[in-house]
Formats: C-alpha cells, sequence, structure tokens
C-alpha cells in the first residue's frame, strides 16, 4: 500500500517538470527505468494472491489504491495524485520516453468495473481514458469493454437507470457509456448494422428515455443529447466528404437520428402547470436550454432528413390535434418552428403545412377561450409568425391564421407574440389583406375596449394594419383607414394630457411615447416595399395628394400629435428621442406619403431645441438625415431649411466650443456640415455672420486634433470631402478657395499632431483620407504640411528634421495613392517609439 502511495506521488513530482529541459529530461529518463517495476506493483495489488491474515476486504482496499494509482483523479492545479497512466500520455509526446509496458495492465484493472466495490474508482479510470485519451486502448481492450456492454451486469445498470435512478453511481455508468460512445463515434455512424454497433447506439438511445422530467429529475438526457448532436455532425461531415456519391451506410445512420428525434420530442414536453410553477430561476433555465439543444439538432437532422422528417412532425402534430394531446400537439409544434428558418421553399413541405393549417387546429379547444393548454396556444402563435412565407404563397390560409392571433390578443399571456406574429403576417402578405382591413380594425377596436393594454402591442398591431392600409392601390381610400387608426393614437394622448393636468408625470410619460411609439409604427407600416420598382427618370408630376390633397389633414393630425406631447414634456429625452422617430419614418421614401412631411415642418420642431435639450443627438441626427434625404439631384432643394440648421448647429457650437465637453453632441454637429458637401455649399459659404462660420470651421479643427474617436473621424471625413472643392461655378469657388487658404495651415496641422503620435493606431487609416485628398487636389499642401512638421505643437521628439523631410517627400510623390497609410504609420511608429509597436 506505501508503495502504490509514493508511486503515485512520484510520478505527479516528475510530471512537474519540463521534459524539454536538459535539466529535467533525467528524470523522465529515471522514470522511465522504473516502469517495469511499478507494474509489476500494481499487477500485484490488481491480481493479489491469498496473504496471510489480509482477507478481502484488505484485497478490494489494495485494488483501489492500484487503479488510483493507475489514474489521473485530479489535475495537477489541484495538487492530487498524478497517475501513470496519464503520465504515459505526457510520455507518448516526449519521444525519449516510452511508457508502453503499462498497457498491459488495463484489460486486469477492467475486470474491475463489475466489481461492485471496486466500481466507483474503476469506472472513473476509464471515463477519463476514454474521454481524454481514447488513443491509449488497443482493440482488444475496445473489445473487452464491448463485451463488457453486453454482460448482464450493464442490462442491469442501465435498467436502473431508465427507471429513474439517478444516483452517483448510475450518473457515472451512463457518462462511462457515452464516453465509449463518443470514443467510437466514427465506427457508430459508419457501421450501424453491425451487431456491436446495433447494442451499443440501442443503449445510448436508452439514456433518451429515461424516467422523469428532463433536466429537473432526468440529469442523464442532457448528456445524451450531446452524443446524439455529435453523432449526427459526424453524419454531415462524412456525407460532405463523400461528395455526390451517397454512403453506403447513410440510410442505416438517419434511422437512428429518426429515433433520437422521436425520443427527443417525448422529453421536450412540458409538464403540468403546478409542476412547472413549482420550479425556481435554475430549473427553468436548465429546462429551457435542453429544449433549445433539441431545436439546434432538429435543425442540423434537416439536412440529413429533408422533407420527410418535415412531413411526419406535421404527423405527429395532427394526431395529436386529434386526440387533444397538448402537451404533444405542443411539442410537435414546437420542432416544426425549429425548422422554419431550414426548410426549402419546396412543394413538399408546402403540402404538409396545407394539412396543417387546413386542419381544425384554428377552431378546436385551442381558440383562447378553450381549455386547451396555455403553452400550447403560444406555441402555436410563434409558429403562424415564423411561417409568413407559407402564408404569403398561399394567401388562402390567412384569414383563420389572423383572427386567431386577434383572439389571443385579449389573452394576456398570449397577447406580446401575438401582436409580433400579427406584425410579421401583415407584413409579408399586405396585399391579400386589404379586403380583411375594416375586420381588422374592428378586431382592434374590440381588443382596446377590453383591460389596460400593453403599450409595445398597440404598436405592433396598429404598425401591422397599417402595412395593409399602404398596400392600397390607391391613395385615395387611405386617409379613411388612417384617421381611423389616429383615433386610436388621440386617445392616448387626451390622456397623456390628463395626466399631464394632475402632474402625474410618470403616467403621462407613458401614455405619451406609447402615442409617439405608435405613430412611428404606423410610419414604418406606410412605407414603400423595397422590391418596388420606382421609375427615377418619370416626367410625371410630383403627386400633391399628402401636403396639399385629401392626405394633407392625415399629415396635419400626425404633426399635431408629436406637438401636443412635446410641449407637454419638453424636457424629456424618451419624449424628444420618440419625437424625432416619428419624423425620420418618411425620410427613406421616394414618393408623397402620410409621412413625407414638408422639410418646413420638420425644421420647424428641430429648431425647437436648444443646447439644453436632452437628447440633443437624436435632434442632430435627425436634421443629418433630413438634409441627407434632399441631397440627391433628383429630390427637391431646401436652401432655407439647410441654413435655418446650419444656424442651430453655428449656435451650439458657439456655446459649447470644447468638442470634449460632449463627443456625441460634436460629431453629429460636424456631421450636419458634411452633409451639406457638396450640394448644399452655398448654403454653408454664403453663411452669416462670417466670424460664427469660421468658428464652425475652427470647431471642426479641434474635433480632428482631439482625442474622442467619434468627433474626430466625423471631422476627418468632412475635411476629406471639403478640400476636393475645386470645380464649382464662379459664384462659389472664390469663397471655398479663401476658406482653404485661410485655414489649410490649420489643417495640416492637426493632421501632423495625429500623424506625430498623437492619434492611435485604430484611428490612422480614418484621419488619413484628409491628407491623400489634400495632396492631390491642393497646391499649397507640401508648404502646409512642411510648416507644420517644424511647428512646436508637433507632439514627437523621437524623430529629427531629416526623418521629417523624408516623410514629405514620400507622402508628396505618392500624390494620394495607396501607399500612403503605410507611410503615414512607419512615421507614427517612429513618432511613438519602438516601444509602441503595439500600441493601440
Amino acid at each position: 500500500m506505501t508503495a502504490l502511495w509514493f508511486s503515485s506521488a512520484l510520478v505527479e513530482e516528475v510530471s512537474k517538470t519540463d521534459s524539454n529541459s536538459i535539466k529535467s529530461l533525467s528524470y523522465h529518463e529515471k522514470v522511465a527505468l522504473n516502469v517495469n517495476d511499478v507494474v509489476s506493483l500494481l499487477r500485484g495489488a490488481l491480481n493479489p494472491v491469498e496473504i496471510g491474515g489480509r482477507d478481502k476486504t484488505w484485497e478490494d482496499k489494495l485494488r483501489i489504491e492500484a487503479i488510483k494509482c493507475f489514474q489521473n483523479q485530479m489535475q495537477i492545479v489541484t495538487k492530487e495524485h498524478q497517475s501513470w497512466v496519464f503520465y504515459s500520455q505526457r510520455a507518448y509526446i516526449d519521444s525519449a520516453v516510452t511508457m508502453s509496458p503499462l498497457t498491459s495492465l488495463t484489460q486486469l484493472a477492467m475486470h474491475c468495473i463489475a466489481h461492485e466495490d471496486l466500481f466507483e474508482t474503476t469506472v472513473e479510470l476509464f471515463t477519463d481514458i476514454l474521454a481524454n485519451y481514447a488513443g491509449y486502448l488497443n482493440a482488444d481492450d475496445y473489445g473487452l469493454l464491448s463485451s463488457l456492454f453486453q454482460s448482464q451486469w450493464t442490462e442491469d445498470r442501465l435498467s436502473r437507470l431508465k427507471n429513474g435512478d439517478f444516483g452517483f453511481d448510475s450518473l457515472q455508468f451512463g457518462r462511462f457509456l457515452l464516453a465509449f460512445g463518443d470514443a467510437t463515434l466514427q465506427d457508430l455512424v459508419r457501421s450501424p448494422e453491425s451487431v456491436q454497433s446495433k447494442q451499443i447506439l440501442s443503449m445510448l438511445h436508452d439514456l433518451l428515455r429515461c424516467a422523469g422530467c428532463a433536466v429537473v429529475e432526468d440529469e442523464m438526457c442532457s448528456l445524451a443529447l450531446e452524443f446524439w448532436t455529435a453523432f449526427v455532425e459526424h453524419m454531415m461531415d462524412s456525407v460532405f466528404a463523400a461528395g455526390e456519391k451517397e454512403p453506403i451506410w447513410l440510410n442505416h445512420a438517419r434511422e437512428h437520428v429518426v429515433q433520437t428525434l422521436e425520443d427527443s420530442w417525448k422529453k421536450i414536453r412540458i409538464p403540468e402547470l403546478e409542476i412547472v410553477t413549482s420550479w425556481d430561476d435554475d430549473v427553468r433555465k436548465g429546462f429551457k436550454d435542453f429544449r433549445k439543444d433539441v431545436a439546434d439538432l432538429v435543425q442540423a437532422s434537416y439536412s440529413l432528413l429533408g422533407a420527410r422528417i418535415f412531413g411526419k412532425f406535421v404527423d405527429m402534430a395532427l394526431l395529436s390535434l386529434g386526440h387533444l394531446a397538448w402537451g404533444e400537439l405542443e411539442a410537435s409544434l414546437f420542432y416544426l418552428n425549429a425548422l422554419s428558418d431550414s426548410i426549402a421553399e419546396g412543394q413538399a413541405e408546402d403540402e404538409d403545412l396545407k394539412r396543417l393549417f387546413g386542419s381544425s387546429l384554428f377552431t378546436t379547444s385551442l381558440i383562447p377561450d378553450a381549455d386547451g393548454p396555455e403553452k400550447t396556444r403560444q406555441t402555436l402563435v410563434y409558429l403562424l409568425g415564423h411561417y409568413a412565407s407559407f402564408f404569403e404563397r398561399h394567401t388562402d390560409y390567412l384569414p383563420d391564421a389572423l383572427r386567431f392571433l386577434f383572439q389571443c390578443l385579449e389573452v394576456p399571456s398570449l397577447a406580446t407574440n401575438a401582436s409580433k406574429s400579427i406584425a410579421s403576417l401583415c407584413s409579408s402578405c399586405r396585399q391579400a389583406l386589404t379586403s380583411e382591413l375594416g375586420g381588422f380594425i374592428q378586431h382592434y377596436e374590440t381588443f382596446l375596449s377590453g383591460d389596460s393594454v400593453d403599450g409595445t402591442i398597440k404598436e405592433k398591431v396598429l404598425g401591422a394594419i397599417a402595412c395593409i392600409i399602404q398596400a392600397l392601390e390607391s391613395d385615395e381610400p387611405k386617409p379613411r383607414f388612417l384617421r381611423r387608426l389616429l383615433v386610436f393614437v388621440q386617445k392616448d394622448v387626451y390622456t397623456c394630457l390628463v395626466h399631464v393636468g394632475r402632474q402625474e408625470m410618470a403616467e403621462a410619460l407613458e401614455s405619451g411615447t406609447v402615442a409617439l411609439h405608435s405613430l412611428t409604427s404606423i410610419g414604418k407600416g406606410m412605407q414603400e416595399l423595397n422590391d418596388v420598382p420606382i421609375d427615377l427618370d418619370s416626367d410625371a408630376p410630383r403627386s400633391t395628394f399628402w401636403d396639399q390633397g385629401e392626405g394633407a389633414s392625415i399629415q396635419a393630425q400626425i404633426v399635431k400629435v408629436v406637438e401636443q406631447v412635446f410641449e407637454a414634456m419638453p424636457h424629456n429625452s424618451a419624449v424628444v428621442e420618440a419625437s424625432c422617430a416619428v419624423f425620420r419614418t418618411g425620410f427613406t421614401e421616394l414618393r408623397p406619403g402620410p409621412f413625407v412631411f414638408p422639410a418646413q415642418v420638420t425644421t420647424r420642431f428641430l429648431l425647437r431645441t436648444s443646447i439644453h435639450s436632452p437628447q440633443l443627438g437624436q435632434v442632430l441626427t435627425t436634421a443629418c438625415a433630413l438634409v441627407s434625404s434632399h441631397a440627391g439631384e433628383s429630390s427637391s432643394r431646401i436652401d432655407d431649411e439647410a441654413k435655418a440648421l446650419l444656424g442651430h448647429v453655428v449656435n451650439f457650437v458657439h456655446q459649447s466650443s470644447d468638442p470634449q465637453h460632449d463627443p456625441e453632441v460634436a460629431q453629429n454637429c460636424v456631421d450636419l456640415l458634411s452633409r451639406l458637401v457638396p450640394r448644399y455649399v452655398n448654403v454653408m459659404v454664403g453663411f452669416e455672420p462670417q466670424n460664427l462660420l469660421q468658428d464652425l470651421f475652427i470647431f471642426t479643427l479641434n474635433c480632428l486634433a482631439a482625442g474622442d474617436i467619434l468627433p474626430k473621424r466625423s471631422a476627418a471625413s468632412f475635411w476629406a470631402s471639403f478640400v476636393v472643392l475645386t470645380d464649382l461655378p464662379d459664384h462659389l469657388q472664390p469663397a471655398i478657395n479663401h476658406i482653404l487658404q485661410h485655414l489649410g495651415p490649420s489643417l495640416a496641422e492637426a493632421l501632423m499632431i495625429n500623424y506625430g503620435g498623437g492619434a492611435s493606431r485604430s484611428e490612422l487609416d480614418t484621419v488619413i483620407e484628409p491628407l491623400k485628398k489634400m495632396v492631390f487636389k491642393q497646391a499649397k499642401a507640401k508648404m502646409w504640411l512642411e510648416a507644420a512638421l517644424c511647428k512646436n505643437t508637433f507632439p514627437s521628439d523621437k524623430v529629427d528634421a531629416n526623418e521629417k523631410r523624408l516623410f514629405l517627400q514620400k507622402v508628396m510623390s505618392l500624390r494620394g495613392a495607396k501607399g500612403t497609410n503605410q507611410v503615414v504609420k512607419e512615421f507614427w511608429l517612429s513618432c511613438r517609439g519602438t516601444n509602441f509597436a503595439y500600441a493601440s
């Protein structure tokens, strides 16, 4: 016994040394010389002879210690025993040391597995070997283990596990079996019809059939699922490697995948409500994660099984529906949900879905006021949203599905997901639903007549109905339906104003933001689809229906809603952000519409903000988006609005001249200036008073030299576009030239502060762009850059005048070519010093 303890300690200490070291190599060689002695010691302990005075209990203790010496019980870092088996793994890597004599002990140790008192220690040893060092075992070893798994002992162990015995020994056995499966995975996949593979695979299937709820009671199913996921992945890799030729074993292996999916289908069923409510958060998460893992397996399996398995899941769902077996139905719908992103738009799958959605699925006890379980309805709600493309192809199934979803809105636990599915279906199938428009609005009105309704649900459903309104063939009927939607929004505005009058600001904010978010959702629903062709060369006059005709009253109502909520809470950041979002919904539109407001309307709202307004970044982002939407030659000019917005930004800069004070606002101020180039450059150069415009340009230079990346990036982009303005009309070019002659030296100075080490490595590509454009377009660029390199603002003393001169020569000779980036980076590195070679 003492010798065994000493052997374990010895190999642990030697394994801590580096065998690549000449000093340590001798230790490993000396251990190798002792291997035969240790083998003799272990053989005697594993197969003890009768020794006088020693009973069976002593023999078992001796065997246990021998097995402990033979295994890696714990990692070295835990300072436990280092086994001779895992020392041999180390020795396998070190070619000068061989531990092959240890393999003669393997089968002796294997015979201890079925021994009740030796099981725990021995099975841990071989589970570790199979999982971490499967190559240590030879074919005879695997044959012996296979024989063990065919014995009555294995049958008894497996039976206990299947019957719900999840004690330590049973779980150890399950892990042992799974480790054997992992180690022989290739043989199991490619020879599934062999007698040995059939028996092992059958037992591995049994690990997914243990009694008890998955994860909550059955602790083995998650581990078994990992094996079957690896089985499927190995199949996929093998099929891919085989190319067009289908492996002969594929069909047999597919049957095992189908069986696994059927076993998992039973395991993902949700228990009775009273059981689920007793679970704590960890248990709920574990069960939910198990279902997600099963969904991943279903998705992976589809590539191997195709439409066949999809049809099988539909059959299972219809059979469960016929028997009103809600748990089984939910599991089947869960499987179909898992495949929603995987299936091809093939005829076979569509026919199966027709069978499902054409059944009594929406008219049986699954309707919300019947006795069917809530979770089944919830999964069906998800399913309808995920298969929007099917309903788009087969619109005759839409009305029943949407009526069911609108009924689900009345059930609080279903309403949120139902609203999402309604939005998905209405967006995808809008063209087919125009005849149902009035009915859907009536359904929504009925829904609102109930108890308090969550604002998110309102937004989703109103946006969904707006999608259908957008699909109407002409503009004339649209205002009638939009007025009905705006009535719902105005009720929230009225509620908001009532709460404001009572100084109930939290309640006012909730109602006000719901109204604004609902408008945004309606605006998004009214946007033109991307796949609709638009003739940009058409000479047809622009429609005035929405800004001067009957639709103008709709625009006025929308603007009034925004103004009412904003005036009630002008200093609330959520209100400012939501108000800006309403105006932005129309910026991407190429045709007039109810949310395509005249530029002066949006500008008037934006000008109501000040430097002290919350969410000023959102205000400026909206201003930038407005200018960008009118930057194309085919869009109308908005010179007056651009001038007003520029003046607004100039005031912001005048009041806060330091870009570091609020980097986001600084970035957006410079972004607006960039949006004015080139179409509205006349507005920029003609701005009065000129001294404030000069302050704005200097502000951009300060942003370029500042440390914050956001304003720096925007300033670099602005100057890269501004320095190339050389071919403008006669009334503009002199003003541009004057600005560049005046500020060119300052621009060069700001750039050199960056190249001299002031910028971080990740910023260099951004701040190099203005340099490349300047060198290519500006005749005085060399003079400006040379002066900037000699100024005392240059941040580095690690480069001398000669290095600066060579740098400038290289930059000028490249004339803005791509190689400029590398030249600047090398110069920057020299300025930083070699210690900054990998600095950020």
